[in-house]
């Protein structure tokens, strides 16, 4: 809803990695909004500008390399085009990619007249000595044509005026250009139109554009024309012309479509060769090699993860100091005026550490997708998912896999969600399983938080390290199982364009990491607080009745009679018979675990208000730390991941197998671990 009286509806098309959703974040900043699209588990992101008094809202369609319906994107973005007929089209293209990106755009002028096209990338086509002449090719396609580098300020000034202008001034005539086919091409689509002209399908699609799908086999339009016409002759006369001349309509299409884009951008472009060597093809000799790639990549993300940890170690050292002295002379304040003591436990252990459990998490979380963003700009996280695509294959999943475990290593709703551009139905359900098995950033916090207690920085890193490779193996057990007891299906070869190296942009950056801690502190900030609060109140209200003094438990096989417990120590030392043997876990060990399952988050918090003093290693042994760690690593996904699978999967069947198996399996290995350290610590 707007108050204005003129509102226009923009759609941003384009190839992945051209930069259109940097455009779209520029535009829009924070006037954003995130979804779904209907029915579908792709992404919808809307947003929209306000340029002299009017209201443009933008849609950022999924990245598509065509509008051929042969993915679940490129489906999305045509229905979108068709039924939604937005009033301008702005087609996203790389300057130094101008032939193969703009291909997309071709295609959306035989579907509509109202196209732009935006050239990105012109800092990195200047620096290779790309000159283009944008009057010349806006002749040439006969299309507004805006030539800009997303990242400078003065871009977002000329891009809302160039939409502006599209709608509005005759500055820009479209007339967009019409491409000459072979005379069996030309004489086959205006066969085929006569033969459909008034049929329903052609109230929302041109004639010829239907007529060139029907020849390129495109299956949903024949479908849908198929429900009030039979197509039986019309494919018959297409397998006749086919077999008589000995040539591919689709094929034929597709090569004219490219030699027409050739001419048109090599008339307007200099300096341009499509098949030169660039600076990154020569630092991809070294990166992507197919020995020396793998060692590098480990090195990479063995230094982001340590980065991570000896980065955020020493502001969570400085923030937990600043509160343990807050905390301090605030118990002192209320003491000097006697205030109660269940107030003053409320508002030290419970409000205090509960702030205190929130901003604990937030340099961890920063630094985490700070350098995530940084990877993703410069252009290697692709790289990376190109690399792992021949280790993951052999346990039945696609390099792109990787990717959403990257994700999941900041989040594992994130991880999930991430999984959506796996095309494979076994492989997808695979990685939103085995995504679990990825430890998040709040588990990261917890790991960050007892190493720091137990062991040097370099040990601490090394045993961080030790458990990613845990939780990665266990990822790839999964993909195993999955590929010999999951019903198969045809994989799917990885498609990937790696983008061009560059300098990661300071404001590129800095958006992405703001806006996945905002969501962090939004999702998570508020649930710890008042997590903080219930474990405070379960941690100090008694168990027994006021009239009663004395409460009888077991601890191991005996009877035994204790004072007054909370309720939290009762059901932590009901448990105690099973994992004192087992995991080696006190009853105050276990209920931070129970309470970490709705978010792993409350862990450290419930850790804080049980063990008040802090944690010693006079409290807590070697192999109780290292059971801690390793069963916390991957035991059970949070409320908001289980929630996330339920709905990318549609089935409860699943969202069980995704909260018990990852259980199952960190019990059983949790138990190995610690039988074997203490039998020899």
């Amino acid at each position: 809803f707007n108050d204005h009286s003129i509102e226009h509806k923009i759609a941003f098309l384009g190839n992945p990695n051209v930069g259109k959703s940097s455009l779209f974040n520029v535009l829009t900043g924070s006037h954003q909004h995130i979804g779904n699209w209907p029915g579908k588990t792709v992404e919808r992101k809307e947003g929209h500008f306000i340029l002299s008094d009017e209201y443009f809202s933008l849609v950022d369609l999924p990245g598509a390399y065509s509008l051929s319906a042969r993915s679940e994107e490129e489906v999305i973005t045509r229905d979108f085009i068709v039924e939604e007929k937005p009033d301008l089209i702005c087609v996203i293209a790389d300057a130094t990619r101008l032939e193969r990106t703009l291909f997309i755009a071709l295609q959306a002028m035989e579907l509509t007249d109202n196209v732009a096209i935006i050239i990105n990338m012109k800092d990195i086509a200047e620096k290779e000595c790309i000159d283009i002449d944008v009057g010349l090719l806006e002749e040439k396609l006969g299309v507004p044509v805006l030539y800009v580098c997303a990242y400078e300020d003065e871009s977002i000034i000329r891009i809302k005026k160039f939409i502006y202008d599209s709608l509005h001034t005759k500055k820009y005539l479209f007339n967009p250009a019409m491409i000459v086919y072979s005379q069996k091409i030309e004489y086959m689509i205006q066969n085929i139109s006569n033969q459909i002209k008034d049929r329903e399908i052609l109230r929302e699609y041109p004639t010829r554009w239907v007529a060139f799908r029907i020849l390129e086999g495109d299956q949903i339009v024949k479908d849908e024309l198929a429900k009030e016409y039979d197509l039986a002759d019309i494919e018959k006369k297409i397998e006749k012309q086919v077999k008589d001349d000995r040539f591919d309509p689709a094929v034929e299409i597709s090569k004219r479509k490219y030699n027409a884009l050739h001419q048109m951008v090599y008339s307007a472009v200099s300096g341009y060769e499509d098949f030169k060597e660039t600076i990154s093809d020569r630092i991809d000799k070294a990166l992507l090699h197919k020995f020396w790639g793998y060692p590098i990549l480990i090195a990479i993300f063995a230094a982001f993860f340590l980065i991570t940890f000896y980065a955020s170690s020493p502001i969570i050292t400085g923030v937990d100091w600043i509160f343990v002295q807050f905390s301090s002379w605030v118990l002192t304040s209320l003491e000097s005026i006697n205030s109660p003591a269940f107030l003053n436990s409320l508002l030290v252990n419970g409000v205090i550490a509960g702030v205190a459990a929130v901003l604990l998490f937030l340099p961890i979380i920063f630094i985490f997708y700070a350098l995530i963003a940084i990877l993703e700009d410069s252009g290697y996280l692709a790289r990376s998912a190109y690399l792992m695509d021949k280790v993951m294959g052999k346990f039945g999943m696609q390099g792109s896999a990787f990717l959403s475990l990257i994700m999941g290593f900041g989040c594992n709703v994130a991880g999930v969600m991430a999984t959506r551009t796996i095309k494979n139905k076994r492989e997808r359900t695979t990685m939103i399983i085995a995504n679990s098995f990825i430890p998040c950033a709040a588990r990261l916090g917890v790991i960050a938080f007892l190493t720091g207690i137990f062991f040097q920085p370099w040990l601490a890193a090394i045993i961080m390290l030790l458990l990613y490779g845990v939780s990665i193996s266990l990822v790839l057990l999964t993909g195993l199982l999955f590929r010999l007891f999951y019903a198969h299906d045809d994989p799917l070869p990885l498609i990937l364009e790696l983008p061009e190296y560059r300098r990661p942009r300071f404001r590129s950056v800095m958006n992405l990491t703001w806006e996945k801690t905002g969501i962090f502190l939004k999702k998570a900030g508020a649930f710890i607080f008042v997590a903080s609060l219930v474990i405070w109140f379960l941690s100090n209200v008694p168990y027994v009745k006021p009239t009663e003094n004395t409460v009888l438990l077991y601890v191991g096989m005996s009877p035994v009679i204790v004072t007054k417990i909370s309720i939290a120590e009762f059901l932590g030392r009901g448990l105690e018979v099973i994992t004192i043997p087992l995991f080696g876990f006190s009853w105050k060990m276990v209920v931070p675990l129970i309470f970490g399952i709705p978010a792993k988050e409350v862990i450290i918090s419930a850790l804080s208000i049980l063990y008040p003093g802090g944690i010693t290693r006079v409290l807590w042994t070697i192999p109780q730390v290292i059971s801690f760690l390793l069963f916390q690593l991957t035991y059970a996904p949070c409320f908001a991941t289980i929630a996330v699978i339920k709905s990318e999967t549609r089935s409860w069947k699943l969202t069980a197998i995704g909260f018990f198996y990852p259980l199952i399996v960190t019990s059983i290995l949790t138990v190995i671990v610690f039988q074997i350290f203490s039998a020899i610590m």
